[in-house]
Parts: C-alpha cells; sequence; structure tokens
C-alpha cells in the first residue's frame, strides 16, 4: 500500500510534514521528493506493532510501535486509517510467511564452531535414510551393534549415541526411554542434529565408558547369534545395573545429586568425589579433578564436551542438576551459554526438563533469547519449551526478543503463540503449516 499521510515530528515541536508513504520488503519508508531516495521509519515490521490514536486532537491517527522508537501518523479519513491499520497489519503477517525455512547455528565468539554437516539434505527436516545410515555407521566402532558385535547394525540409541542390530534394539526398547530410545537407522526420519549427536558419540566412546572394567573383571560379552536371555542379561547388567562403569573410591554406590542440593564450584567438591573415567577426550579435556558427577556434567556441557557428559551421566549426574552457587544454573544453561546445540540435544534426550528455570526465573529459552542463539530457542521450542513463562522481571521471551530487536527471533516466538492459539481453539496443522514453513524451519 503507498499513498499520503501526514507524519509527526519527535522534535520538541511536534510538527506535522506530509509525506508519501509506502511499504516495501517489510519496511515502511516514506519520500520527501519525487526524486529523493526514501527514509527508513521502521526497519522490521516483524519486531512492530500498531495501533489508533483516539486520544491525540488530531482525528483518524495511528501510532507505528517498535523497540526503538514509535513514529505517529494521520490519515486523511477514517476509510483511508482503517485501510493503513490493515495493511501494516497484513506486512506483519506477510512477513512471518517469509521467514527462512532454515536458521544457521551461529558459533560462540569464544567457542569453535561445532562439526559442520552438508546443506544437501533440503528443508524438509533431515537427510535422505541412505545418508543418515551412512554416515552413522561410517563412525568409528558404529560398522558393529554395540553390544553384541552384530555386523552392518541398522538400529541406533539416540540418546547413548550408539547403534545396535535388531535383536539388541528390542532389548533396549524393553528398558524404556529413560534408559535408551530406540530408532531405526533405514526406516525412520532422522532431524541433522541427532545425526551430528549420533556422530559425536558412537561405539567406541560408549563402550570406553560402560565396558571399562570387562576385562578386568574377566566377563565374556554376549557373541552374535547368542540367545536373548544372554542378550539381555548383558544389555541390563551394562546399562541398567552399570556394573562396568569405573566405580567410585571405595566401591561405594554412586550417587544420586539432588536437584535442589548445593553446588561445588570447580576445584572445590566434597571428600570422596572423583572424576569420572573413561571417555576419548584428550587428558586436558577431562575437567578439573574431583568433580561430583552432577558438576563434572554442568562443567563438560559448559565446554561442549559430549564424551564427558556421557561418562557423568553414566556415573549418576543428574542431567537436572543445579548450582545453587552459580544462580541455580543447569547443566542446560551452560550449554546455552556455549551455544552448543548439541550439548542441548544431547540433555534433552537423555531426560533434562527444556523449561527448568534459574534462580532469576530465566529458562533455556529465555537465556538462548537473550543471548541470541537462534538454533537453540528453534530446538527449545520444538522440544515444547513454555513460550508464555515469564522470568523474575515478569518478562517471557518475546518481550526480552523485542527489547533486543531481534527480528528472527521475534518471528520464531510470534509464530510459537500463533501456533498455541491455534491449537487452543481446536484448529490443526500448526503455525508451521499454516503459513508454509516447512519442517526444515525447525530443523536446526
Amino acid at each position: 500500500m503507498e499513498g499520503y499521510l501526514y507524519k509527526r515530528a519527535s522534535n520538541a515541536f511536534r510538527t506535522w510534514s506530509r509525506r508519501w508513504f509506502s511499504i516495501q520488503s517489510n519496511q515502511l519508508v516514506y519520500l520527501k521528493r519525487a526524486r529523493d531516495p526514501p527514509t527508513v521509519v521502521v526497519e522490521d515490521l516483524r519486531l512492530c506493532t500498531v495501533k489508533p490514536c483516539p486520544d491525540l486532537e488530531r482525528r483518524f491517527c495511528f501510532e507505528v510501535v517498535s523497540p526503538s522508537k514509535s513514529c505517529v501518523l494521520q490519515a486523511d479519513s477514517a476509510g483511508q486509517q482503517r485501510a493503513w491499520l490493515s495493511a501494516v497489519q497484513s506486512s506483519i503477517a506477510s512477513a512471518f510467511k517469509r521467514v527462512p525455512k532454515h536458521y544457521p547455528t551461529p558459533a560462540s565468539p569464544q567457542q569453535p564452531p561445532e562439526r559442520s554437516w552438508s546443506g544437501s539434505w533440503g528443508v524438509r527436516g533431515g537427510p535422505p535414510e541412505s545418508q543418515v545410515l551412512e554416515t552413522v555407521l561410517g563412525l568409528e566402532g558404529n560398522g558393529s551393534c554395540c553390544d553384541c558385535r552384530e555386523p552392518a547394525p541398522a538400529w541406533a540409541s539416540v540418546n547413548l549415541g550408539i547403534t545396535l542390530c535388531i535383536e539388541c534394539s528390542g532389548i533396549h526398547r524393553s528398558l524404556g526411554v529413560h534408559f535408551s530410545k530406540v530408532r531405526s537407522l533405514t526406516l525412520d526420519s532422522w532431524e541433522p542434529e541427532l545425526v551430528k549427536l549420533m556422530c559425536e558419540l558412537g561405539n567406541s566412546t560408549l563402550n570406553r565408558i560402560y565396558e571399562a572394567r570387562v576385562e578386568e573383571m574377566g566377563v565374556k560379552r554376549p557373541p552374535p547369534g547368542c540367545s536373548r536371555a544372554q542378550r539381555e542379561d548383558w544389555i541390563r547388567a551394562k546399562y541398567v545395573e552399570k556394573k562396568f562403569v569405573t566405580q567410585l573410591p571405595g566401591g561405594g554406590p554412586r550417587p544420586r545429586p539432588s536437584r535442589a542440593g548445593p553446588a561445588s564450584r570447580p576445584g572445590s567438591a566434597p571428600r570422596g568425589c572423583h572424576t569420572p573415567g573413561g571417555g576419548r577426550d584428550p587428558p586436558e579435556a577431562e575437567g578439573p579433578p574431583n568433580l561430583h558427577p552432577g558438576a563434572l556434567l554442568y562443567w563438560a556441557a559448559q565446554h561442549r564436551r559430549l564424551p564427558t557428559m556421557a561418562d557423568a551421566l553414566a556415573h549418576g549426574a543428574d542431567p537436572g542438576w543445579v548450582n545453587a552457587a552459580e544462580d541455580n544454573r543447569t547443566p542446560l544453561l551452560q550449554a546455552v551459554a556455549a551455544n552448543s546445540l548439541l550439548a542441548c540435544e544431547f540433555l534433552l534426550q537423555n531426560g533434562a526438563s527444556v523449561n527448568q528455570s534459574d534462580s532469576r526465573g530465566r529458562g533455556p529459552l529465555h537465556h538462548a533469547t537473550v543471548l541470541g542463539h537462534t538454533g537453540l530457542a528453534c530446538l527449545f521450542l520444538k522440544r515444547g519449551a513454555d513460550v508464555n513463562a515469564v522470568d523474575a522481571e515478569g518478562k517471557d521471551p518475546l518481550t526480552i526478543a523485542i527489547e533486543l530487536a531481534n527480528a528472527d527471533i521475534v518471528t520464531l516466538l510470534r509464530l510459537a503463540k500463533m501456533r498455541e492459539l491455534e491449537a487452543a481453539q481446536g484448529q490443526t496443522g500448526g503455525f508451521g503449516g499454516a503459513l508454509g514453513v516447512g519442517e526444515g524451519f525447525w530443523g536446526v
């Protein structure tokens, strides 16, 4: 839409000038003279709201409000006022429809970027099944079943990051998803982040943790073709009872740290705690010594060390462990601070709550918004983050995103709120389908 409007100046005199306004490329602009370049009033309509101004002395006025400023305009008639209000609102909705189908995951300035993967997987949310199989089985040790060594496994446990034969996958499935989340490498759809997660861990890494004491104990692994009873005994001993994981000093039981218990800063762990071994990280990456498993998980999440995180979980770390000495932050919030999508995905797959907040009432979605991590905001919305949660200051993530003028995250959050509203009204399809946003929009 375009046409003449009166614009109120922002100076002390509040003078009114008649200008030619138009909406172009998600921007509201005006011309002083025909040959002049356009002046941008609003740079991104996705960040704006528009409302009538009935209380002004002049009639037919309306206001366009952005995070940094507001602009009061006057139309020539009530009909023109309604037309402009409708046009700006339609342009905001149209800007949502043109949101990119794939957001990159920016690397943290303090951390090297995580391993990148081909962008040829398309916009439908993941790679072809054949490429999943080739990619995952190509990792060291993944060419045979993690438990019985049967060649060419076609199944996987996504939270453990291992490949399995069909017989062992059935035993894993019977353990329940709190121990193992089983998925087919050929029959199920795979999101890119899950493929990346599988390739950051793998059979060799996990067996160095979960089979660390097999040789020492003289235990024989079940061979391919063994009975179901043999497989079940082995898998339960390995993952449920954790018989072959390195024992704590003194052979005592592994601690189960409280979600609300006091935390220890690195280097100040209580006596009797240790640093679990068995990960594939180099020695300098194992973290400070003598850390409680919960504190080790917290440290490893901050440093994007997935094998060390897996090691900490094997030794009883609670994925929701709270560091009371640092504002009740959790390992997931540390992973957000590190801008590690893989560490966040790993914690969520292993039971971390996507809505657990710190002492300021800010959960993972709040922190991703504050830090401008669009990819992580996508992930948390996809995993069920509460878009309406407010922090101790009464701010929800959308309010923060608007204050920071982050158009991408504002768009994500507004779309999420629209989807929530549609669901409450009984509509189907969600906002992704309704606005033409493919599954790849979420496949960050």
